[in-house]
Formats: C-alpha cells, sequence, structure tokens
C-alpha cells in the first residue's frame, strides 16, 4: 500500500465515521491495512505532519489491554496515541 493509497482509506474511515466524531482507533486501523509496524507509524506521522489528521490519546489508555497498547503510536513525548481524526 503506497502512502497515498493509505491517505485515501483514513480520509474514507473518517467520513465513515463522522457521526462518531471521525475518530478511527489507531490499533483497528493498524490490523486493517497490509502495511509492516514501521511504515505504519511512518504513514501516520505523516498524515499529522500534513495536518490532515489530529493525534489523540485514549482517556484510560493504561486500562486497555495490553495488545491493544502495543498496536497504538507513542508519540516521541511518551503520550499513547490511540485515536485519529481526520480533519
Amino acid at each position: 500500500m503506497t502512502y497515498e493509497e493509505f491517505k485515501a482509506f483514513v480520509c474514507k474511515e473518517g467520513e465513515r465515521r463522522a457521526t462518531h466524531g471521525g475518530l478511527v482507533p489507531i490499533p483497528e486501523l493498524r490490523l486493517r491495512v497490509p502495511l509492516d509496524r514501521e511504515t505504519f507509524d511512518e504513514y501516520v506521522l505523516h498524515l499529522h505532519a500534513e495536518q490532515v489528521i489530529h493525534l489523540l490519546s485514549h482517556v484510560d489508555g493504561q486500562k486497555l489491554p495490553e495488545p491493544v497498547r502495543t498496536d497504538c503510536i507513542v508519540h516521541s513525548s511518551g503520550a499513547l496515541l490511540y485515536w485519529m481524526r481526520w480533519l
């Protein structure tokens, strides 16, 4: 999957979830796209740098199951990023 294909997929997911604030769980998205962890994280952070998505933490991130926490993105600040919202 190219970056542009990923970007289009994330946009569609955000639109599909518009009634729920456009929030897309990063761990769920990670399971649905054919990318290795490094590429997925790179693409998500690139979308954020382009300012087309917001990245948000989970309100109770410490209580998430370990496999879910592992599939989140850890920001350089140490924040556990669970949600993305298409802008």
